[in-house]
């Protein structure tokens, strides 16, 4: 009976062990890795990078007749990359003069390197 008793006990022991090693584990995850290591999902928005700010200037800049202006951006992981801007934004009129400010979230499309140049893919106007 003793025997049966101490295996058990060190049984228990391990079993509360590897639970406290869990615990810990989730201390000290943060909440960006959870989301970043989503399939398919897109990352926490943050400030762009040099390289972000400048593939947003040469490909979303200005748009038609509007002008925007990068606020932060969040990326998905495709054959290549998604890049979720959010934008502040301005109509420009053909007179140059400005007109009507609004939010948006423009989607920026960038193959991987030798399949093509990057494009956007939606703007979408955001309700406020």
């Amino acid at each position: 009976m003793p025997k049966r008793f101490f295996v058990i006990s060190i049984a228990v022991a391990a079993m509360s062990l590897c639970c406290s090693c869990d615990r810990q584990s989730n201390i000290f995850s943060t909440p960006d890795s959870a989301s970043t290591n989503q399939v398919g999902g897109y990352s926490e928005s943050r400030r762009l990078t040099d390289r972000e700010k400048e593939l947003f200037d040469e490909y979303v800049a200005r748009i038609g007749d509007v002008e925007y202006e990068a606020l932060n951006v969040a990326t998905q992981i495709v054959a290549g990359t998604n890049y979720r801007f959010l934008c502040k934004a301005r109509e420009v009129k053909a007179d140059g003069k400005r007109g009507k400010k609004f939010y948006a979230v423009v989607v920026l499309y960038r193959p991987l390197p030798g399949q093509g140049e990057p494009r956007v893919t939606s703007i979408e106007r955001q309700k406020r």
